[in-house]
């Protein structure tokens, strides 16, 4: 567990759900700032969060 001012913060892991969520969310944000290379990699970033659900290493 991480401790921040002595105050244990637990360690969690957010879904494939919420991630892809996210990084969709950034890619969205970078295209409309018109950082297209980076909105292509955050959406490369969640295609391979869910590919990595459908074929488990």
């Amino acid at each position: 567990m991480l401790q921040l001012h002595s105050i244990e913060i637990p360690k969690i892991t957010p879904s494939p759900l919420v991630l892809c969520d996210r990084l969709l969310t950034l890619a969205e944000d970078a295209d409309r700032a018109g950082c297209a290379v980076t909105a292509e990699h955050l959406l490369h970033l969640a295609h391979t969060v869910f590919e990595e659900q459908r074929h488990p290493q």
